[in-house]
Formats: C-alpha cells, structure tokens, sequence
C-alpha cells in the first residue's frame, strides 16, 4: 500500500509528474519561506513597551491587544479609562495598563491623537 502511489505516478506522463513535482516545490518554498516585513509601526510599539519597562508577553498578543483599543476609544462614549480597563483585565497592572495604552493609542490611533491635538476625542491620556 506504501508504494502502490508511486507506482501509480510512475505511470502517467512525464509533464504531469513535472507538474506535480513543481507543485510541491512550490508549496515547500511558500512554507519555508521568510514572512513579509513586519509593520514599522508594530515595531516601534514593542519597542516602546520594552523601553518602558512593561513586561506584554508574546509579541503578536501585545500588537493585537494594542491594535484592539483603537476601535474601542473611537467608539462613541469611548473612554482611556475602559480601554485601560481592558487591559487590567488582561492580567496587567492598572499603571501598567493605562501606559501600554497610552503607547497603543500613540502607535495605532492616529485619527485619535489628532482628534485629541483638536480638542475632540477621548481626554485623560497621560503623557500626551
């Protein structure tokens, strides 16, 4: 039964093994190959929580708990404090949590930060 494939492939034209052949070579090099860059900005967000000293666990978790908090201020009747809040609840620290979001909304809300520089949006940033 283990061969009873290869004994079939060994059957049928040359130009559908090649293509086979190429297939898996194509699947094999889109495995193995190096991820897209990264987004700056997600970059610059993790640096910023380690500059700061917070500890965020996993990378990718941290970005989406950041990227998450953008909606939720922009959110009619959306507050710094319940997005700090969301993030308390995640297991951080209320300090802790109130400046990760504070570098969340710096990194990943710029509508917010201008909306804040104009005298609209959410109020009660520290720091900005």
């Amino acid at each position: 039964m283990g061969h009873n494939w290869m004994a079939r492939l060994n059957n049928k034209p040359l130009t559908v093994r090649a293509l086979l052949g190429l297939g898996c070579l194509i699947t094999v090099a889109t495995a193995v190959s190096a991820p897209g860059e990264a987004d700056p900005s997600d970059d610059n967000f993790i640096d910023a929580l380690s500059h700061a000293g917070i500890e965020y666990g996993e990378p990718g978790n941290a970005m989406a708990v950041g990227q998450s908090l953008c909606p939720m201020i922009a959110q009619p009747g959306g507050s710094f404090a319940a997005a700090a809040s969301s993030v308390t609840r995640r297991g951080m620290s209320p300090r802790m949590a109130q400046l990760f979001t504070t570098i969340a909304i710096q990194t990943y809300c710029p509508t917010e930060i201008a909306n804040i520089a104009g005298g609209n949006g959410i109020t009660g940033i520290p720091g900005v």
